[in-house]
């Protein structure tokens, strides 16, 4: 047993747990005759970011050496990650002694080099002849990063003894392992998603929405469209209908318009991830919070689809509780940025019921964590709703009393 086949299987080894704890992907190798112990690259897209790991075996390098290989880093990534947040992480891994000035300084010549934070290539050695993992660098090339497997990989090296089927893999039956593994990895995020999935129930919303806004257009006297207002003196009256109501209908096509392509976009995502059942519940009782919300703030008569859509939103944000890698690797950045310029266009145009949105959000996200996603949670979890009741309870309770 070599020092090298050692080493080759600590490299393999800390790739195989980079991606089974954090969803990283093997990159395809390239391989040279006679090199020895070769690199490891590895790459993982979550939210907006992209992040590279490179494993490098380091025997023989200088700490001057190791600088140039930052620099070299910096000036590749450096045009990249200012637009598309492209960020690098080198684990520089000796087999041999290394001082602990030495790998304190591999650990300065990131941040002497300003990287972490303009440009976003950090670095830490690793010395595996004493089992010791060099300084943790911070930022966003490390966000994420489990480091408690690849410290413990570490410790048990000095004295580990890796079976012989391990020491004896080869390159490409190691590489073959690892794009299995990355593959089932894929797999599972995908059969979350269930991105094949038929969405009838956002269809049938999307009809009948559209079906009440003609028959509405239709009625010159606008009676129909008066009997789905949310109009807060006739709640108080007892015309509890109109706490849902006002989800179907629209004042105008501009209005409907964008509510029904927001619905259009993320109905889709959340009735795949949560099937028709629970999204139609999910939507339902958005919907409703939105409203209750509205009439315990609002004194305004409103309508609209909206809170229902922030409730799709707040659901999604949810699945993010549930599965957070599989959320950040798929729709989580798309979340975000279309509640953030929802909620942007809630406080800054004028005659826009943003106690409705506020209130869709936070009934969506308590009944999203409620009825869980199929295959996270088979039963519903009860605090939070119970934590849905007391938010009705008490948004109907403040709409009385104003």
């Amino acid at each position: 047993m070599s020092e090298q086949q050692r080493v080759s299987t600590f490299l393999y080894g800390t790739a195989q747990s980079l991606i089974a704890h954090d969803d990283f992907t093997i990159l395809p190798q390239e391989h040279h005759e006679g090199q020895g112990v070769a690199p490891v690259l590895l790459a993982r897209r979550q939210f907006n970011s992209l992040v590279y790991i490179r494993l490098l075996p380091a025997d023989g390098l200088s700490v001057e050496q190791i600088r140039v290989i930052m620099k070299n880093d910096a000036e590749n990534f450096g045009d990249r990650q200012r637009s598309q947040n492209v960020y690098s992480l080198t684990m520089f891994i000796f087999s041999q002694w290394r001082s602990d000035e030495n790998m304190r300084e591999i650990a300065r010549a990131t941040h002497y080099l300003g990287y972490l934070k303009s440009i976003g290539a950090a670095a830490v050695a690793i010395d595996l002849s004493r089992g010791v993992l060099g300084e943790w660098p911070t930022g966003p090339a490390v966000k994420g990063i489990t480091v408690q497997p690849i410290r413990e990989l570490v410790a048990n090296y000095p004295n580990g003894n890796y079976p012989d089927e391990l020491l004896w893999r080869t390159k490409h039956q190691w590489e073959d392992q690892l794009v299995e593994l990355s593959n089932r990895r894929q797999e599972r995020v995908e059969s979350v998603m269930n991105m094949g999935g038929k969405t009838w129930a956002t269809y049938g919303l999307l009809a009948l929405t559209v079906l009440i806004f003609l028959i509405a257009r239709m009625d010159s006297s606008q009676l129909f469209l008066s009997k789905g207002l949310m109009v807060p003196e006739l709640i108080r009256e007892g015309e509890l209908f109109r706490l849902l109501t006002p989800v179907f209908f629209h004042y105008e096509v501009s209005h409907i318009f964008f509510n029904m392509w927001s619905l259009w976009v993320l109905g889709k995502y959340a009735e795949r991830i949560y099937g028709a059942g629970r999204y139609l519940v999910v939507y339902v009782l958005a919907g409703i919070a939105g409203c209750l919300l509205s009439f315990a703030f609002n004194d305004n008569p409103s309508l609209g689809a909206s809170g229902a859509i922030f409730g799709l939103m707040g659901a999604l944000l949810a699945f993010g509780r549930h599965d957070r890698k599989a959320f950040s690797m798929t729709i989580g950045s798309s979340v975000y940025y279309m509640l953030a310029i929802n909620l942007v266009m809630s406080f800054t145009i004028p005659r826009i019921d943003y106690w409705g949105h506020l209130g869709g959000l936070a009934g969506g996200f308590l009944i999203g964590m409620m009825v869980g996603v199929p295959g996270y949670r088979s039963k519903p979890n009860r605090l939070w709703g119970l934590g849905f009741v007391a938010y009705a309870i008490l948004t109907y309770v403040i709409g009385l009393q104003a």
